[in-house]
C-alpha cells in the first residue's frame, strides 16, 4: 500500500511525514521539496534527496519565484525529479518519499511517468498531494493508493494510520 497526505496549506503535512519515517525507522529515498529564499528577497524551490533535506545547489533547483509567481524551470523535473525517483527504485529497503507534488509538476510527463512506475512497484511510498490538482487524478484513483485528509485535529495521530497502510499488503 501507498499512502499520500492532503489537507490544507502549513496543516502539518510534512510534519505527519517526517513523524511517521521516524516511528518506521526506514531508510528513505525519493524526493523532498525545500522552498528557500534567494539573495534578494525572491525564493526558489529545491528537490532534494531526503537524506540531504539542506541541500540547494543549482542542479537540484526545480523552479523560481518570478514575477510574483513560482514557476518551473523547463525539464527540472523530467530530468531531476525522473532520476531520484528511479534511484529509489533500486532500495527495495527503503520508503519512497515524495514530499510534495504540486502545480509545478503538471507539465512534466516524464515524470508522472516515474510517479506511476513507482507506485506499480513493491517499495512502499510516502508522499504529500497539494490539493485539488487535476493531474494528481492517476494517483488517487491508482489501486495500491490510499489518500489521507490531514486536519488540525488528526495531524498529531495520523502517522499511526500511515504505519498501519504502509505495512499492509
Amino acid at each position: 500500500m501507498h499512502v499520500f497526505l492532503t489537507g490544507e496549506r502549513q496543516v502539518g503535512k510534512s510534519w505527519a511525514v517526517r513523524r511517521a519515517v521516524d516511528a518506521l525507522g526506514l531508510p528513505c529515498r525519493g524526493f523532498l521539496t525545500r522552498f528557500l529564499a534567494g539573495e534578494k528577497g525572491g525564493s526558489a524551490l529545491y528537490m532534494v534527496p531526503p537524506d540531504q533535506p539542506d541541500l540547494a545547489d543549482e542542479s537540484h533547483l526545480v523552479a523560481v519565484r518570478e514575477d510574483g509567481k513560482m514557476r518551473p524551470l523547463p525539464g527540472r523535473f523530467d530530468s531531476l525529479g525522473v532520476q531520484l525517483l528511479r534511484e529509489a527504485g533500486e532500495h527495495k529497503e527503503a520508503l519512497i518519499l515524495m514530499d510534495e507534488l504540486g502545480h509545478l509538476e503538471k507539465d512534466a510527463p516524464l515524470f508522472q511517468q516515474a510517479i506511476l512506475e513507482r507506485l506499480d512497484g513493491n517499495i512502499p511510498v510516502l508522499g504529500v498531494l497539494r490539493q485539488d490538482q487535476p493531474w494528481h487524478s492517476f494517483i488517487i484513483s491508482h489501486p495500491r493508493v490510499r489518500v489521507l485528509t490531514v486536519t488540525e485535529e488528526n495531524r498529531n495521530g495520523i502517522e499511526h494510520e500511515i504505519m498501519r497502510l504502509l505495512r499492509e499488503e
